[in-house]
């Protein structure tokens, strides 16, 4: 139904980090300030835009999220104060429990 949004991106607004997750203007700045995008697959521009289109499998299977250090830099320089840093550990947090209940 038009308007409805997908339970993935749903479940990620709920969580730290991700409330603003639809604020996002694809920039690229989160992907241009990370120490540490050589060695994601999709970087922090890319993730957000896969949580918008719902594409929870692609997402949660990535090890991007693991390979975030933490240093805020994609947050501090985000223009519309995306906490990404925050939604990197959510998202962690998700594929953790994904997993046990897939086991």
């Amino acid at each position: 139904m038009a308007g409805e949004k997908n339970p993935f991106l749903v479940e990620v607004l709920a969580r730290p980090g991700g409330d603003r997750v639809l604020q996002c203007i694809q920039c690229g700045t989160c992907s241009g300030s990370c120490p540490v995008i050589e060695e994601m697959e999709y970087g922090p521009r890319r993730i957000m835009h896969l949580i918008q289109a719902g594409k929870e499998e692609q997402v949660l299977s990535s090890h991007d999220m693991w390979f975030c250090v933490s240093c805020y830099s994609c947050a501090n320089r985000c223009p519309r104060d995306i906490h990404i840093t925050d939604l990197m550990a959510s998202l962690r947090e998700m594929a953790e429990e994904k997993e046990t209940q897939n086991h």
